[in-house]
């Protein structure tokens, strides 16, 4: 079963990203932002994959904060991968070209966000239960 995020934990991601890297804190639409946090629900995806995606680009696109609403995006679909087990692969400077290259082209769309992440999303190593941690291999 999938865990979905809620609009608490999508506001507390928000206003994380706002206190790390500035801007305007506050919800321009809260319309937008439910309709960016139900589309994974829809039942419409096949996987974890496109349910992330989906939100990552609904939460971009639809604009429901003031300001951050890119950065948010991006960090609520890492949430939502890792509170489903997985975890993104590409290092911040890969993810980080990846999203510029689609904004500078007008590219940011479902169908771009998908192939692109099936290929850098994994799961997470196991835990390791003597030590509470996870190890890698």
């Amino acid at each position: 079963m999938t865990d979905y995020l809620t609009a608490a934990e999508v506001l507390a991601i928000h206003a994380d990203q706002i206190a790390r890297y500035g801007g305007s804190s506050g919800v321009r639409d809260p319309g937008l932002l439910d309709a960016a946090l139900f589309r994974p629900q829809s039942g419409h995806y096949a996987d974890l994959i496109e349910e992330a995606a989906a939100l990552w680009e609904s939460l971009s696109q639809n604009h429901p904060f003031l300001d951050g609403n890119k950065r948010t995006a991006f960090a609520a679909m890492v949430t939502f991968l890792a509170i489903n087990g997985a975890r993104l692969t590409a290092d911040a400077r890969e993810a980080c070209a990846f999203v510029t290259a689609l904004y500078e082209t007008d590219r940011f769309r479902f169908e771009t966000l998908v192939p692109w992440l099936c290929s850098h999303v994994g799961p997470y190593p196991p835990l390791d239960p003597a030590q509470g941690i996870r190890r890698s291999d």
